[in-house]
């Protein structure tokens, strides 16, 4: 049974603003992909008129939803690829780059925290200090270095992923190892388990809840991300990079803009269908993980 929560007038004065204000800001996001819907059924016509007369937030008179459609076939680029095919690249791309880089980054995260090593302060250290490069201004050596190993346009670009000692994930995943008791491996040690198996077995399987919220937000930040794509897959396209060119494109002819946004409105619904399914974990994660770190 839940219990309720008694606050004083202050606290629900406060908490009456606050939630007006979350309202108000969740109507108007709501309202961009209402005016999006409306921008991806017009007739490319209606656009174009939408355009003179400064008419873009109504409905058009003849809906066209078959430009949802139309985007899996119309939408390409130079190179022959597709919505389907920049789709998959997407996947591949988000997907094992985050399998990749949260698993290292854990196991290291979970080493940092748990032994006592000489460096062990530095190799902390210096997590903080690389999240205060800029990190374009790596770019150029990057790409130089990804080149000459042979990275650019190549699924292979997924090793990349395995720094471990860099971004905010390690010192989440960090705050989070501290918060388990280490009496647990002693347990574990005393029944005979390895290193190894108190990492997989015990440890990994504790800190899951937070590593696969963080899988999601990254997969969700891999999935809009078209700069790195630009400059290190520009043949191999992901749906964001692809959006990006089919728009620049449109600039100059001014045609298919309906199946732009089209694409635009499609390529939004796996990230909001993510943070709606996990909605309660992402939050009850950032919560718990704010308390132990």
């Amino acid at each position: 049974m839940r219990t309720k929560i008694k606050r004083t007038v202050g606290e629900r004065i406060i908490f009456s603003i606050v939630f007006v204000l979350l309202a108000i800001y969740a109507l108007f996001i709501l309202y961009h992909f209402y005016f999006l819907l409306q921008l991806a059924t017009k007739t490319d016509v209606e656009f174009d008129q939408a355009l003179v007369i400064d008419a873009y937030g109504t409905w058009s008179k003849n809906i066209q939803f078959s430009n949802l459609f139309k985007a899996f076939t119309l939408f390409k680029d130079e190179y022959g690829n597709t919505f389907l095919s920049m789709t998959f690249n997407s996947l591949w791309f988000a997907i094992g780059s985050e399998v990749i880089v949260l698993f290292f980054q854990s196991a290291a995260a979970y080493v940092i925290c748990k032994y006592n090593f000489k460096g062990k302060s530095f190799l902390y250290n210096l997590v903080i200090v690389r999240m205060m490069i800029p990190i374009v201004g790596t770019l150029p050596s990057a790409y130089k270095a990804y080149k000459l190993i042979g990275l650019i346009d190549s699924p292979l670009i997924l090793l990349t992923a395995t720094d471990v000692l860099g971004g905010a994930n390690f010192l989440i995943v960090y705050a989070f190892y501290k918060g388990i008791s280490w009496d647990y491996a002693e347990a574990a040690f005393i029944d005979g388990a390895n290193n190894f198996q108190v990492y997989f077995k015990i440890m990994f399987r504790m800190a899951l809840p937070a590593i696969s919220v963080l899988f999601i937000t990254g997969f969700i930040g891999r999935w809009n991300e078209y700069l790195n794509i630009s400059i290190f897959m520009p043949n191999l396209p992901t749906l964001s990079y692809g959006l990006y060119k089919f728009q620049a494109d449109m600039l100059h002819d001014g045609a298919r803009m309906p199946i732009y946004f089209s694409g635009v409105f499609l390529a939004a619904i796996p990230c909001i269908t993510l943070f709606i399914i996990f909605q309660n974990s992402i939050m009850q994660t950032v919560h718990f993980g704010g308390l132990k770190g």
